[in-house]
């Protein structure tokens, strides 16, 4: 059997631009919703090759998304409805639909251990941030904080100093579009793979996702994918520990998972 761990956002779904940008040849369905607007979308290849997937292996969705915005997406409940999932950027596990009790407690202590409180964080953050860049907070499942910015503006010298005191304290930057990141840097998809592995089984394990954030779970994995049109083929295209995908936007995944299903599974 097959474990495939993959990002949501830019791997499997895709915005509404995203779709513009890069068109499928085939039927789109919107599989996410947000007060009766559709925002998130797959092509009807994808969603029918996951299925296909699903039916005789363990695909298991590993998300930066909190629990909320997770649950959000339909068409994953309806269509596939995943036994197990990973949000928060590795800070949840849900096992049908519930928290794990036991990794919280693991994540919990590991960041009490490992980084600085989020307040000393917030303190020094305050030293560069500005209205001018940084236009709405979120504290995301109470692990991390995700803040919507204005990417032109960032000041880059500053946030590279900032990150460079955020490393001694415990933690990590990630600015993926209009989106910055600040983790505790314990906080990883890979470390709750990791954990997962421990109690589910299966022969051969493959991996998918577009950022940096997805990296270490990537190359861990037997066949780590991603996307051309993401920011870690942006950042390390020659990067030979990952196997890059042709396509761009929907038709790269359902390359993605047409490769899986081609993969031959040694028993």
């Amino acid at each position: 059997m097959i474990l495939f761990t993959s990002d949501l956002d830019r791997t499997l779904i895709y915005s509404n631009t995203m779709m513009q940008t890069y068109p499928v040849a085939g039927d789109v369905i919107p599989v996410e919703h947000k007060e009766a607007l559709e925002i998130s979308y797959m092509s009807m290849d994808s969603i029918h090759l996951l299925k296909q997937f699903s039916k005789e292996h363990l695909f298991v969705p590993v998300t930066t998304r909190a629990v909320y915005q997770y649950e959000r997406i339909h068409a994953l409940a309806k269509d596939i409805n995943p036994k197990y999932a990973i949000t928060s950027n590795g800070g949840t596990l849900l096992i049908d639909g519930k928290s794990d009790l036991e990794w919280n407690k693991i994540v919990r202590n590991r960041l009490a251990d490992q980084s600085q409180p989020k307040e000393e964080m917030i303190r020094v953050f305050s030293k560069i941030r500005h209205e001018s860049w940084v236009a709405r907070e979120f504290y995301i499942d109470d692990l991390f904080y995700m803040f919507h910015v204005n990417r032109e503006l960032v000041p880059r010298g500053e946030l590279a100093e900032f990150q460079s005191e955020l490393m001694t304290m415990g933690w990590s930057i990630f600015l993926h579009g209009r989106k910055l990141y600040v983790l505790p840097t314990s906080l990883n998809k890979a470390y709750a793979v990791r954990y997962l592995q421990n109690f589910v089984d299966y022969d051969l394990h493959v991996a998918a996702g577009d950022s940096m954030m997805d990296y270490d779970m990537i190359i861990e994995a037997d066949y780590g994918y991603s996307p051309t049109h993401g920011e870690l083929y942006e950042m390390q295209p020659n990067d030979e520990k990952v196997k890059w995908l042709n396509g761009m936007g929907a038709t790269s995944t359902e390359e993605l998972l047409q490769n899986i299903l081609e993969l031959n599974v040694v028993k």
